[in-house]
Order: structure tokens, then sequence, then C-alpha cells
């Protein structure tokens, strides 16, 4: 099922949590509002297996052959196996960094470092996007040749990205309100969360209100907040109003008295009547 829309409603955590959470493959194309921000110009594409992030490439980072540049200006292939490989690339049918290893041209270690740079550090810029459109194409094919055989679950990345934006006025509608609770959704968390992630995960039993939580851990509401929308972007927890709590029955009986009969102040309710009844409930139950 395609899935197509505007940032401004669905965030692209809230893209990856749908991927990830369908087990997805497919290509996710992100594409700025125009002259938004001059370091994210072109259009960006994401491409999933399993719901798993396996390369992210700009518009025109296919036809450039893009990964097999990076080695290149990295002297790690020389301008003549590059013009070789590049006519192979056609008929690849496997990610271009186990193809490469198998040869013996690029090590684990190198691939590593070219899938933090293609990969993490792209797809946490574009969590600074919030104005554009998206659409996730389960049809499109895979880019072999921009993969390095390497990947990351789509709620690892998405992670990465929320802890990394320093800009959050784009979120600012989207995050927890602070009189509401969360609520864990596992009884353990299934990705390495930081210290103050786990205390706030720590205390999502759905009894504390956020401003309460960031009283006890001594952080900003608002931290509490935007960690709030990270673990619930991720499908750790969940946002929950707080059930008021019922009032005792010595309350009940030392509350002023209170009026029946339409509102006819003439017919009070003594505290001795509420007290029979009561009593009377009590033997009923």
């Amino acid at each position: 099922m395609s899935l197509a829309g505007y940032l401004s409603e669905y965030s692209l955590a809230e893209i990856f949590h749908f991927v990830q959470e369908g087990n997805k493959t497919g290509l996710l194309s992100i594409e700025p509002d125009p002259g938004l921000m001059r370091s994210l110009s072109d259009a960006y594409h994401i491409s999933f297996q399993a719901g798993r992030i396996m390369s992210v490439t700009n518009a025109h980072g296919a036809e450039r052959h893009g990964l097999l540049k990076m080695m290149q200006q990295r002297r790690w292939l020389s301008s003549e196996q590059v013009v070789g490989l590049e006519f192979q690339l056609r008929s690849l049918r496997q990610p271009l960094g186990t193809q490469l290893k198998s040869l013996n041209l690029v090590n684990t270690e190198q691939l590593t470092l070219l899938f933090n740079s293609q990969v993490v550090a792209t797809t946490c810029k574009l969590f600074e996007i919030h104005h554009g459109q998206f659409k996730f194409n389960p049809q499109a094919s895979l880019i072999y040749t921009e993969m390095t055989g390497l990947s990351l679950t789509a709620q690892e990345v998405a992670l990465l990205g929320l802890r990394m934006l320093k800009d959050w006025s784009g979120l600012s509608a989207k995050l927890p309100a602070p009189e509401c609770a969360l609520q864990r959704l596992s009884s353990n968390p299934d990705v390495r969360l930081d210290s103050q992630e786990f205390q706030v995960w720590n205390l999502a039993l759905g009894e504390i209100s956020i401003a309460k939580i960031a009283a006890q851990l001594g952080l900003e509401i608002g931290k509490v907040q935007q960690i709030g929308f990270r673990l619930s972007s991720i499908g750790l927890v969940q946002e929950v109003a707080i059930e008021p709590s019922q009032p005792a029955v010595n309350q009940l009986l030392e509350a002023p008295p209170v009026c029946v009969g339409g509102g006819n102040a003439s017919i009070p309710v003594s505290a001795s009547f509420l007290s029979n009844l009561m009593g009377f409930l009590k033997k009923k139950g």
C-alpha cells in the first residue's frame, strides 16, 4: 500500500514508525518545500527492506553513483576501478558494498564509515524538515548501487534523528501536554535509550503527569515533552489522560450539604442521610 502526504501532518518519525511496524520494503521519497533549506534543496530517497533503512540518496544520487564516488574520494578505489564497476551496476542484484567486500576491494570498517556518512548523518539532517511532501512506494525498485550492505531499523534512526534535533518549533503541536501522563506499551524497551530517556520511560506508568515527571527528575517540562515525543514516535509509550481520583467516603460525609429536587435549596441532603445511604449500599453489595 502506497502512502503519501505532507510533513506538516505526519512527522518523519511517525512515517518511519509506520514503515517499521508494517515490516515494509520500498522507497520513501522526501521532497522539502522549495527554498526551505539550502542544504536540503533536493528530493531524497530512503530505501527500506523489511522495515530497515538500507540507503539514503538525493535526487541525483543513483544517477551519479554516489557510493562509488565516495569510495573514490577516499582513495579506496582508483578511477580505473570505478569506471570498470560502473558498467556492471545495471545488473546488480545485491548491495554494492556486499559485492565489493566479496571482491576484497573494501572492508567492514570502511563500509561502516560510509554507512554512517551516507545514511545516519543524512537522515538525521532530514528530521529538520517539517514542510514538504513525502511518498512511500512499496513497488519501487531498490537502489542496490547505493547500499553498503549495512542497515539500521527505522526505530533506531528515528531516535538518533530526534536526539540531534535542535529546533523543535516545527513539532511543538505534536508534543504531549504537560498535564497528561505517559503509558508504557511494553515491559522492556527494545532499543537502547540514553539515561534521561530511560528515566522518563521508567516513570511512564500512566499515573504521573509530564509536569510532575519533570519536577521529579529535575528537568525542564519542555525537555520531558520532547523525550515523551521521542518515545511515543518509536512506539514505546503513548500519551494518556490522568484519571481523576475518586473522593473517599469520609470526604463525602464531611462535604457541605447539597441540594436535590431540581435545585430546590429547601431540600438539603444531610451528612446523616449520606451515612445511612452508604450503609445501605454496603449491605446491598
